[in-house]
């Protein structure tokens, strides 16, 4: 079973060429080299190979991949071969996977435009069935957490599988909320999280608790700016699928975590107003340029 936000099933890449022009690191493993070296490519030099064998695709002086044509300002690799020829790192992108033992969880990284402008689609949010489009490119690569311990309610205590599922998709649903602002629905959430952190098995079940925390919130309505609802999408698309959930502490994390993200997108939206590029900046910050890890041990003290 595998899932994903309403407003990514949608996704399609667009060939935007962001990915492509980050100057970032991109191996290929011996198969992968195999596959694209039988493609018939241009004449150039797109490889660079390490001392220690590892074949990097080639980047120019300008940061862009050497397999982004000029002309057509596509992927000569993905045109040739499909997406299936690309290499692990281009073939997952902006996909993060969670895998747990509910199954596997699919959300994708804003910094790529084509997802980005999704955000700002009008409609309702819900976890739905993940399409063929996002899960057909391969095997989905991401943080394997079907082994280890579920989420953690609080030091001490964990959460069973079925009340965190209840509480991450109670969550989406506050952080989507109409007529609240980003600020409130994070605030509301972390409401329901206390409210349910000094739970104690023997009395009401924790599905239920979960329940009970969220309904009985009342989230004041607040005076929202035009980009307000695309920004709680992200928010929501931050919470859904968490890493954080498996590398910190549980919900707590989760919802600093949250914070942290809304507080770095406000540093980005100061700097030209513009939401959508605010968002990008903030998803490469925190997705791409930041170990998840690293940050959920900060976010945990």
């Amino acid at each position: 079973m595998t899932k994903c936000l309403n407003f990514h099933a949608r996704y399609r890449c667009r060939s935007s060429g962001a990915c492509c022009s980050t100057g970032w690191t991109i191996p290929f493993t011996d198969k992968e080299f195999q596959a694209v070296r039988a493609l018939p490519l241009s004449p150039r030099v797109p490889f660079q190979t390490l001392p220690d064998g590892t074949r990097l695709a080639g980047v120019r002086k300008d940061g862009t991949c050497t397999f982004l044509e000029d002309g057509t300002h596509l992927c000569e690799i993905h045109r040739l071969g499909g997406h299936a020829s690309l290499p692990l790192t281009c073939r997952m992108f902006p996909r993060i996977v969670l895998h747990d033992p509910r199954g596997t969880f699919v959300s994708l990284s804003h910094f790529c435009p084509t997802a980005a402008a999704m955000l700002f689609e009008p409609g309702p949010v819900g976890i739905v069935d993940a399409p063929s489009t996002l899960t057909n490119g391969g095997p989905l690569d991401g943080l394997d957490a079907r082994k280890v311990w579920p989420p953690l309610l609080r030091r001490g205590m964990l959460m069973d599988l079925e009340s965190y599922d209840t509480w991450e998709r109670l969550g989406v649903e506050v952080l989507t909320r109409e007529g609240i602002s980003p600020r409130a629905s994070l605030d509301a959430l972390d409401a329901a999280t206390t409210g349910i952190a000094g739970w104690s098995p023997g009395s009401t079940p924790l599905r239920h608790a979960v329940f009970d925390a969220f309904a009985g919130l009342a989230p004041a309505t607040s005076v929202l700016e035009n980009h307000d609802p695309a920004v709680k999408r992200w928010l929501a698309a931050r919470l859904f699928g968490s890493w954080i959930a498996y590398q910190g502490e549980g919900l707590a994390t989760i919802v600093r975590y949250l914070r942290a993200c809304l507080d770095a997108f406000a540093i980005e939206l100061a700097r030209d107003r513009d939401a959508l590029q605010a968002i990008r900046r903030s998803d490469r910050l925190i997705i791409h340029d930041s170990s998840s890890q690293k940050l959920a041990t900060l976010l945990n003290a």
